[in-house]
């Protein structure tokens, strides 16, 4: 508990003190993802997850935020906030019956983090990026044969998640004001253990996906 008083602290603390700079840019994008459940572990230490032969389906996200210029138009900092769905297709096991089930989730996140160009040719730069997230379960369901399950009502899974993003992107100046930007994004977030999941679970919720969008100079 006391550990994740302290992200939460830490996280709150630097995107309080990133706003503070005034902004160079302002983006919003939209995106698409898909997600898996990672190094699963229930109350008794075993995987009882198993997603072979499950589709996995590709679902929306937007985002929107600030990009900060740090030093010389290479290293910015990056604040913003995303919305983003997940279907997750896996199976439990009973005994040694393989029962489907689905996961619908849908997550609020406050983002920040890091941008490095390490490229730049005439309108057009590639980077690196480096973010970390807070982000918040906002609904989600768990549906099995007949019985449907509220997740964050029942509280079933954690309410909320630590993520690393990592990745790489593309911009292209448009014009004076206006740039757009194409990027490809890795997440890691693990659920730890705590109150908010159920009683000793752990898992990792790993997603990939890639996100277009403009970019304004102010």
């Amino acid at each position: 508990m006391h550990k994740k008083q302290f992200q939460n602290t830490f996280f709150l603390i630097f995107l309080v003190l990133t706003s503070l700079t005034s902004a160079q840019q302002i983006y919003v994008g939209v995106g698409l993802g898909r997600a898996t459940f990672e190094d699963y572990e229930n109350s008794a230490g075993v995987n009882t997850l198993n997603d072979a032969g499950f589709s996995k389906p590709i679902e929306p996200l937007v985002e929107g935020g600030l990009r900060l210029n740090i030093y010389k138009q290479r290293l910015k900092l990056d604040i913003g906030v995303q919305y983003y769905k997940h279907q997750i297709n896996t199976s439990f096991y009973a005994g040694n019956t393989r029962i489907p089930t689905t996961y619908s989730l849908g997550y609020v996140g406050l983002k920040s983090g890091f941008t490095f160009v390490f490229l730049r040719w005439k309108k057009a730069t590639v980077q690196a990026h480096l973010h970390v997230s807070k982000d918040f379960l906002v609904f989600g369901t768990n549906r099995y044969k007949e019985v449907v399950v509220d997740v964050y009502k029942e509280r079933t899974l954690n309410r909320n998640l630590l993520i690393l993003h990592r990745g790489f992107g593309f911009d292209y100046e448009i014009s004076n004001k206006i740039s757009g930007y194409i990027n490809y994004n890795i997440t890691t977030g693990s659920s730890g253990t705590n109150q908010d999941s159920t009683n000793g679970e752990t898992y990792i919720l790993a997603a990939k996906g890639i996100k277009i969008g403009i970019l304004f100079r102010v």
